[in-house]
């Protein structure tokens, strides 16, 4: 898969990553793709352009992921600071 071949974003796309760098454990193989939103908008655009055939795995700060050496196929989309917010609203719970 080529940058080329997914949909512009304002964040940041990164052909090849290594898991691992971002792993709390330090272990895994690499992302074919790591996708961080530039904010919930960018995200949005991005799951609505994406081709349906394109594996998306969204992950949080990988800090409770044990991700296997052999990488992983697809985009895998970084939930980071931005997406971290919640709220209560009787029985609504909104989170990220």
């Amino acid at each position: 898969m080529d940058v080329s071949d997914l949909p512009s974003v304002r964040g940041r796309l990164t052909p090849g990553f290594q898991m691992a760098d971002i792993s709390w454990l330090r272990v895994g193989g690499p992302a074919e793709m790591l996708f961080q939103p530039a904010g919930i908008g960018d995200l949005a655009a991005f799951l609505r352009d994406c081709l349906v055939s394109v594996p998306v795995m969204p992950v949080g700060v990988c800090s409770n992921l044990i991700i296997r050496d052999g990488g992983l196929p697809g985009v895998v989309v970084r939930l980071g600071r931005g997406f971290n917010a919640f709220s209560v609203e009787g029985d609504l719970v909104t989170a990220g």
